[in-house]
Parts: structure tokens; C-alpha cells; sequence
């Protein structure tokens, strides 16, 4: 129900829930216009470059601490690259029409502030898609824990963390989890 108010899927697959493929199946069927604002941040593979050729305006957040030439640099031609943190991002308001968080939320020094940056930058009734690990895992809490033995910046944020704080922001939306493993949520900021 949410899914096709927020999406518009292609008519195919409208009864279709989000699988293996995840964030993959979802982003492929993302409905855009062409030059439209979008923010990437996190673990982004190519994705920047497959927007980007779909016509759209792509800026990637790299982390600012980040000192060497990153994947996504290489990968992702024709994108513009701006270093910063989610908890600081240096755009200005309702700049974006979408913004796109791959696996990096629960990797910030603070969750409420990044949180209400990405309130801050992305326009209203714009797009919101974040997925990350979900600590209710074993794994994922290993790895959390490691983060922070060697003093990385981390965050326990649970699927249901991540849709109380964006509620509270004014987004409206759907979380999915997949095996406990990871979780997308997926929403739209309300106007006022």
C-alpha cells in the first residue's frame, strides 16, 4: 500500500515484495524525472553512474575522514563529489528530491543529527531510501562492536529505531526486513 503511494512501479511486478535483490529490485523500479537532485551516501558501488545515465542530477557524499581515493570516486564518472558527514552535510535546504543511504546510518557519530540533516536537505515530498544492517543480527552486532573496540563512530539504531526517529521528522513510510540481516526503509517526506 505505501510501497505503490511512494513508487511507481511499472506495472508488472505492482504485487511484488522486496526480495533478495533488495535495494537493486527497488531502485530499478524508482520512478524519477529527468535532471531531479539526488544524494548518495554509503556504500554506492556504481549506483551513482547508473543514475547519472538515467538522467539524473547526482551528488555523492564522501566521508570526510576518508583520506584515500575511494571506489566510488572511481566508479562513478560524472557525478559530483562533495566530502562531509550525514551529521553535517553542507547543502542547503530542501535541495534534494531524493536521498538515497546505503548501509552508512548506523555508522555516524550521531543519529539525531544526521537524521534531521537529511530532513533539512531533502524537499518536501521528496524520496527517502535507507537500508542498513539490522543489530538485531549477531553478526551485525560483531561487527558493531568492533567498529566501536576501535573507535569508530557507530550507532545501535533497530529497524523499528529507524521509523520512530523519520516519523517524528514528518516521513512517511515502509520498513522492510530481510532474514534480520538487513532493512530498507523507504519514505516520503510530508509537507506541512
Amino acid at each position: 500500500m505505501v510501497k505503490n503511494v511512494l513508487f511507481h512501479f511499472t506495472g508488472e511486478d505492482d504485487d511484488i515484495s522486496l526480495h533478495d535483490d533488495e535495494i537493486g529490485y527497488l531502485l530499478n523500479h524508482l520512478e524519477y524525472s529527468i535532471g531531479e537532485k539526488v544524494l548518495l551516501v554509503g556504500d554506492i558501488g556504481r549506483l551513482g553512474k547508473d543514475l547519472r545515465l538515467s538522467g539524473l542530477n547526482v551528488t555523492i557524499l564522501e566521508d570526510s575522514d576518508y583520506e584515500d581515493i575511494c571506489y566510488s570516486l572511481v566508479h562513478n564518472e560524472s557525478c559530483n563529489f562533495v566530502k562531509g558527514k550525514l551529521e553535517f552535510l553542507p547543502f542547503e535546504d530542501n535541495y534534494f528530491n531524493k536521498v538515497i543511504i546505503l548501509e552508512q546510518f548506523n555508522n555516524t557519530s550521531n543519529y539525531e543529527k544526521a537524521s534531521s540533516e537529511i530532513s533539512r536537505v531533502l524537499k518536501n515530498n521528496g524520496e527517502l531510501i535507507l537500508e542498513d544492517l539490522n543489530m538485531y543480527n549477531i553478526k551485525n552486532k560483531i561487527k558493531y562492536l568492533k567498529r566501536r573496540i576501535c573507535g569508530l563512530c557507530g550507532n545501535h539504531c533497530s529497524p523499528s529505531d529507524i521509523k520512530k526517529i523519520f516519523s517524528e521528522l514528518r516521513f512517511d513510510g515502509l520498513l522492510e526486513d530481510f532474514k534480520n540481516h538487513k532493512y530498507i526503509y523507504v519514505a516520503r517526506k510530508k509537507m506541512y
